[in-house]
């Protein structure tokens, strides 16, 4: 009687965990790649500031940022699911019927994010500079054709 508990228990707890796993709302996903790309801005405007000369250059500081961001380009695009285009976003339809254009530019934003997380370690500003414009372009680019 134990091992029939036992399996009826895990058959349905197994059941509810494919629910959970089952693809998310709408709602959600724009959400979830909002929160992201809040979570990009949050790393990527102090790293812009201390380019810039408006905060002082902090070397570890920028390093930290840029792994963070590198992380982060790895997470947005499961959240552009179809006909989540038109609630509550700046992400235009573009983005669903041109999707290998729009994918393409996260898989850059990624290798670009990448190369900035390695130009950090170095603490050099000026290697720096050249790969912080490269991941400036990478958004640019995306904004310019997918972002209201």
């Amino acid at each position: 009687m134990n091992k029939l508990l036992t399996v009826t228990i895990s058959a349905a707890l197994i059941g509810f965990s494919g629910a959970a796993l089952a693809a998310p709302k709408p709602f959600e996903a724009v959400e979830y790649r909002k929160g992201i790309f809040k979570a990009v801005k949050w790393n990527f405007g102090p790293m812009g500031d201390m380019m810039k000369g408006k905060v002082e250059f902090n070397a570890e500081e920028f390093a930290r940022r840029a792994n963070n961001l590198a992380a982060l380009s790895h997470m947005p695009l499961e959240g552009f699911i179809p006909g989540t285009y038109e609630r509550s976003t700046a992400a235009l339809p573009a983005i669903e019927s041109d999707w290998q254009t729009f994918a393409a530019g996260m898989e850059n934003f990624q290798s670009k994010t990448a190369e900035l997380a390695e130009a950090a370690k170095s603490g050099d500003k000026g290697q720096i500079a050249p790969a912080f414009m490269q991941v400036a372009r990478t958004c640019k680019g995306c904004h310019d054709k997918f972002k209201d």
